[in-house]
């Protein structure tokens, strides 16, 4: 079997217990045959961007990640909804901060960029997915004017009672090599905000 070049990767926002507590609540409610749980250490997650990078680029990646990363304080995280539609997911507020962070964060996965993936690019992707194609337009449809940051928990859960806004700071930044549903498994590095050093 060929080894691969490269992979999709995703930079993500990560959260404190509490938060993680809420989210875990909701995904056990979550239809398990379609989705992953988040009790076998999946991260739940704010994505700020998605893309491709060559295996022989990762260790440049984090170094220039970790001093963006390092340049910023944890921004406030407004959960301000829980929608639904094919998959549940918390809708965020577009801070300025938040927005400056995807923005910088972005342009650095833009410089790596290694160009579209197939399946075999994945975390532990056994068949083609929609994931691909959004992966492949994240740029286009998915960053800066286009950012739309969310909490992606789950298929099939019902609305439960919560009160919004849900307010808190992350706790790191996260980097992975991108799984099934865009979900967080594999982790390849992890970044503290200043002051969180």
């Amino acid at each position: 079997m060929k080894e691969i070049e490269k992979i999709s990767i995703d930079v993500v926002l990560l959260f404190p217990q509490n938060i993680n507590n809420i989210c875990k609540e909701l995904n056990k409610k979550s239809d398990k045959e379609n989705y992953v749980s988040f009790e076998d250490n999946y991260n739940p997650h704010i994505t700020l961007g998605m893309g491709s990078i060559y295996i022989k680029d990762i260790e440049d990646f984090k170094n220039e990640l970790k001093i963006i990363i390092e340049s910023y304080s944890s921004p406030e995280i407004k959960i301000v909804s829980l929608n639904f539609g094919k998959y549940v997911y918390f809708d965020i507020e577009i801070s300025k901060e938040l927005k400056n962070i995807h923005t910088k964060v972005f342009d650095l996965i833009n410089k790596y960029n290694a160009g579209d993936v197939a399946k075999e690019n994945f975390y532990d992707m056994k068949e083609n997915s929609s994931l691909i194609d959004w992966v492949n337009n994240f740029r286009i449809n998915s960053s800066y004017n286009n950012y739309h940051p969310h909490i992606t928990l789950g298929i099939g859960i019902k609305e439960i009672p919560l009160i919004f806004p849900i307010i808190f700071k992350p706790t790191i930044v996260g980097l992975f090599h991108l799984g099934i549903h865009g979900t967080c498994y594999k982790q390849v590095g992890n970044f503290n905000f200043k002051g969180n050093i």
